[in-house]
């Protein structure tokens, strides 16, 4: 389980808290919490892995609402976070390339309450606090982002449909179809 889930559950948590070292130990607290409650597991509501990342993602929250962690992330130098923010895998940085790619014609004050609360793993209050804005202010900026982010998606899907049925059409045009039918 710890192969096959480890990696995917360490973004999750290095995203949230921003610190290797921290990152590394939530990870093990996950895997102990998920080994004491695998009983609490019910596949009839959600994946494994939807479980465990709820886990991961809920111990790291609890990390970085500590009085601790926030001044102690608060002191770290510049080399720190500039070198912690340029060692991501492969996998990670394809995956902020495509939130990149998708958040990048959203207006500011869209994108920036969305990187706090699910990038960053700030709550919608704490955002409001940040920013000096009123909270339901905060939670319509949310809801703004996401219909703009599904309706990008839904642009995404519309064009890759598209492009499936003119390839369909094409191939059915050449005739290659009945080849693969015989």
């Amino acid at each position: 389980m710890y192969d096959q889930y480890s990696d995917a559950l360490y973004g999750i948590i290095l995203r949230t808290v921003s610190d290797e070292g921290f990152a590394e130990d939530v990870l093990q607290q996950t895997f102990v919490k998920i080994w004491n409650a695998i009983d609490q597991y019910d596949e009839g509501k959600g994946a494994l892995f939807t479980w465990m990342s709820t886990i991961a993602r809920n111990l790291a929250l609890d990390l970085r609402r500590l009085k601790s962690f926030e001044v102690r992330s608060k002191t770290d130098d510049l080399q720190t976070v500039v070198y912690s923010s340029n060692t991501t895998s492969d996998t990670e940085s394809g995956a902020a390339i495509d939130a990149a790619k998708l958040m990048a014609g959203m207006d500011e004050k869209y994108r920036i309450v969305l990187e706090m609360m699910y990038l960053q793993g700030y709550t919608q209050a704490e955002v409001a606090d940040k920013l000096d804005v009123p909270l339901g202010t905060v939670k319509t900026r949310a809801k703004k982002a996401i219909d703009i982010l599904r309706d990008t998606l839904q642009g995404e899907k519309a064009l890759f449909t598209g492009g499936v049925a003119i390839l369909l059409a094409i191939i059915s045009y050449l005739g290659i179809i009945e080849i693969f039918g015989k």
